[in-house]
């Protein structure tokens, strides 16, 4: 009777996989190469998603607040609707209500009618959310240099290019809707 082996893995391959099954207290062997790199980047996503909720309280922010400035920054040329605001956070209306209505109180925004359709909200930043922006954005590039650095070049260009790969294979998101 003939069985099929697995070709060996490399040193630091094998290494890594070992430390991932130890990291996750995974008790068997992995069903295989794609479960390894799915279970590390969901492993690799936990600690990512754990260091920002560290890191962007300590500069008395949120995530979301962050990436809300970011866009509003990024569209600074051009009004932008409440609305749209959400469907580029990938959020429900109601959730980026809240959020904004948080930030608005704290002087980082203002949300006024739209004077060509008086349902919609334009959302603006403020002196204070330009500042707030100018605190966090340092931090925050040196955090991301840090893990993602630029002179990994080659390394990183793969990653992103497979990341490519693997959204290419799922289903667009959804745009949340009220």
């Amino acid at each position: 009777m003939h069985t099929k082996r697995k070709p060996p893995l490399g040193g630091r391959t094998e290494a890594a996989h070992q430390k991932l099954k130890e990291e996750i207290a995974l008790n068997r062997e992995f069903r295989g190469r794609g479960e390894v790199a799915f279970l590390a980047l969901v492993r690799t996503w936990q600690r990512l998603e754990g260091l920002g909720r560290a890191f962007f309280p300590a500069l008395g922010i949120t995530d979301a607040q962050f990436n809300v400035l970011m866009i509003l920054w990024d569209y600074r040329a051009r009004p932008l609707r409440q609305h749209e605001l959400a469907e580029i956070l990938v959020v429900n209306r109601a959730s980026a209500g809240g959020v904004l209505a948080r930030m608005e109180r704290a002087g980082w925004i203002s949300r006024k009618v739209d004077q060509a359709d008086t349902r919609a909200r334009i959302v603006q930043l403020t002196r204070a959310g330009i500042a707030k922006l100018d605190d966090v954005r340092g931090p925050y590039y040196q955090l991301v240099g840090r893990i993602f650095r630029d002179r990994d070049g080659p390394a990183l260009d793969r990653f992103v290019e497979y990341l490519d790969e693997i959204r290419s294979r799922l289903p667009a998101p959804r745009s949340p809707r009220s």
